[in-house]
């Protein structure tokens, strides 16, 4: 015998009127009981003819729903309408939707006709302002009302909102952990009590992470006037220059994108940015923006139950207290923003741009014939010919001599030998890379009394800021934030398991990458579980380390190591314990891991130095110290990002010279496969 819908109903232990009213949509069924009656439904066997089952929509008297928004040129309205739209369908009733423009008077104007259309039985408002005098009719009217995306500052009224406060809160954290403590906050000038609650947001994050909040930091604008607020983002930048920008809202996000490209500022290298909304163009932004993501579904959703219950509640006569929901957010983090690095005194980092040697310093450095030496802390790698072709390649261009180059094999006893070495001849510079912060302390703080030194990476132990003339290095903890940043993007939002096999040694650069990109995971990706982190001291000890680590922890699929050195022997030992199903995060790039890259095996991104510019850039900073006028301390070289995707711009980028047949041939086949 067929079931009917009297089956359901008693199994249910509802009246056949709520089964019809929960299988048509036709009025608010609480969740709990809609979950009761499908589970009836299912096991009745009637889901046939519920799914036949034609929602009727309601004709005439309180047939619709009216949507009262700024507009609908943006996603964010645009996406609220469509759900909102499917949602109220699904109980028969119809959606109109009604532009204010954020215009006071074409607001009242929409309210006041909406108050006398019968065919109206519910308001859904983002109003113009959150005054409630303004609203004092509809208020009072027998229309259920509820606020979306802004309140009306009213106690009787229901609201559903995002998490302003949490969502810029969030923002503005991440650019202090990023190193930024000048940022700008561009918000809307109109009393708006989500507006209040997101300037508290960013003044509660400045607060919490003992960054001065600063008045003039806060841009006020009206969106609708674009030449007003694009001069006021001028006149903070000309005033403050921060090095970051945050939106509170998603008409405020292109605005300000718009009037920074007009400056000529290039994100992130110039300025950070983070947004709000994360509109759909976001993502195909050049960069890719970092913006506050909203969950608009999850807002609709509750929106269209809310409003069901309060014409419900107002059909039956049923007193009810005003609700505040709110949804939570959550940050998008992509390319828009980069981590700003300052010199170990807390000075500040300079863009290698800033090196140019002009005409003028150019004849005087030919006349000064000076001598320069240069101590490596390794050998036998593509990095250190490339750190040194760009370094002699400028010498030569301003007559410097380079009296002679060492390289220590990662060995800092070895490399006090050869410091020694290089002091007899008496150079004018010496251009070096210490093997250990610690060990080689002492020498190179006793040869600092005789000459000039340039560091390339890192500064000893014990130095102090007129210890040495200057030093570049790549962005440390951006490389170590992007490879962070990769391993998010390759979870894609999954559960994911990693092991991470970090660097020993006392080595600044690779401490801090390390720790960033274990941070970043840590913070950002709560569905990624870090398993283990084990260290290695001797490069060639990293494939007992990964065989370990892998024995102990056979559910890890991901890795970190520290360079690309050490990830060559942890790969060898994977391939040995056939576990070709790992994917390997590392840095730098060279031949051995770009051939793997290339074949879709293991090695799934880097973050590479720029070898030859941070060779070039030593030498410009050594030539300006040389002729006694530098003041540029500390030089910053931005990383460059490696995925498969642009493996072959990037060697041509990074190596200056097309990749190896091999490695371009299995690139083409794996890209096109």
């Amino acid at each position: 015998m067929k079931p009917t819908i009297k089956d359901v109903a008693r199994l249910a232990g509802v009246s056949i009127a709520t089964v019809s009213h929960v299988i048509n949509r036709t009025r608010f069924v609480s969740p709990q009981l809609i979950e009761t009656v499908e589970q009836a439904i299912r096991e009745c066997g009637y889901t046939e003819k519920a799914a036949k089952k034609q929602v009727q929509y309601r004709v005439g008297q309180g047939s619709e729903i009216a949507l009262v928004v700024p507009g609908i040129e943006n996603t964010v309205y645009n996406h609220y309408a469509t759900a909102l739209s499917r949602g109220f369908a699904d109980h028969g009733l119809l959606l109109s939707i009604h532009i204010s423009n954020d215009d006071l008077a074409r607001e009242r104007h929409i309210l006041g006709r909406l108050a006398v259309n019968k065919t109206i039985s519910g308001i859904i408002l983002a109003p113009a302002t959150d005054s409630p005098k303004i609203y004092a009719k509809i208020i009072k009217g027998n229309i259920p009302l509820i606020c979306l995306e802004r309140r009306i500052d009213h106690p009787g009224i229901d609201c559903v909102l995002s998490e302003g406060h949490q969502a810029i809160y969030q923002g503005t954290e991440h650019l202090v952990r990023a190193g930024h403590d000048c940022i700008a906050f561009i918000m809307e000038d109109r009393k708006l009590v989500g507006g209040d609650e997101r300037l508290e947001g960013y003044r509660a994050a400045l607060r919490d992470n003992k960054v001065p909040f600063r008045r003039d930091l806060v841009i006020r604008v009206d969106h609708n006037n674009h030449a007003a607020a694009a001069d006021a983002i001028r006149q903070v930048w000309a005033s403050a220059t921060p090095t970051a920008f945050l939106a509170a809202g998603n008409k405020l996000t292109l605005l300000l994108a718009t009037a920074l490209d007009g400056l000529g500022l290039e994100c992130p290298r110039d300025v950070s940015i983070v947004g709000y909304g994360d509109e759909e163009w976001c993502a195909f932004a050049r960069p890719p923006l970092t913006a506050i993501q909203m969950d608009a579904d999850a807002v609709s959703r509750i929106t269209v139950e809310r409003m069901l219950e309060k014409i419900d509640n107002r059909r039956h006569g049923r007193n009810e207290l005003a609700e505040t929901r709110r949804v939570p957010v959550r940050l998008v983090i992509r390319g828009s923003t980069q981590v700003v690095s300052r010199g170990p005194f807390g000075e500040k980092a300079y863009p290698p741009e800033v090196l140019n040697i002009t005409e003028s310093e150019r004849h005087r450095l030919r006349r000064g014939n000076f001598k320069v030496g240069i101590s490596f802390h390794y050998s036998g790698t593509a990095w250190k010919r490339l750190h040194e072709s760009g370094i002699r390649d400028t010498f030569d261009r301003f007559g410097i001599k380079v009296i002679a180059v060492t390289e220590a094999h990662f060995d800092p006893q070895l490399q006090v030998t050869q410091l020694e070495s290089l002091r007899i001849h008496h150079p004018d510079a010496i251009i070096a890379i210490p093997a250990d912060d610690k060990v080689t302390a002492k020498k190179f703080k006793s040869l600092a009394r005789e000459t000039k030194l340039v560091f390339l990476s890192a500064i000893p132990e014990t130095f102090k800021q007129n210890d040495y003339a200057g030093c570049v290095t790549v962005n440390e903890r951006e490389s170590g934030r992007t490879v962070g940043l990769m391993m998010g993007e390759f979870a894609q939002g999954r559960p994911l398991r990693v092991g991470f096999i970090t660097h020993g040694a006392p080595f600044y650069g690779t401490l801090v990458r390390d720790r960033a990109a274990e941070q970043v995971v840590r913070e950002n990706y709560p569905h990624i579980q870090v398993v283990d982190i084990q260290p290695f001291y001797d490069i060639e000890r990293t494939h007992e380390v990964a065989k370990r680590m892998i024995a102990t922890h056979p559910d890890i699929e991901a890795l970190y190591i520290s360079w690309e050195r050490p990830a060559l022997h942890a790969i060898r030992a994977l391939k040995e314990m056939r576990r070709e199903d790992m994917a390997i995060f590392t840095f730098d790039l060279d031949r051995e891991i770009a051939g793997y890259m290339a074949r879709g095996e293991m090695v799934a991104g880097l973050s590479t130095q720029r070898p030859y510019e941070q060779g070039v850039a030593v030498a410009q900073l050594t030539a300006k110290t040389l002729l006694g006028d530098n003041p540029y301390k500390y030089v910053i070289i931005q990383p460059y990002s490696v995925q498969p995707k642009n493996l072959v711009r990037a060697w041509h980028d990074i190596i200056h010279e097309p990749p190896p047949e091999e490695v371009a041939q299995a690139w083409n086949f794996y890209v096109n496969s």
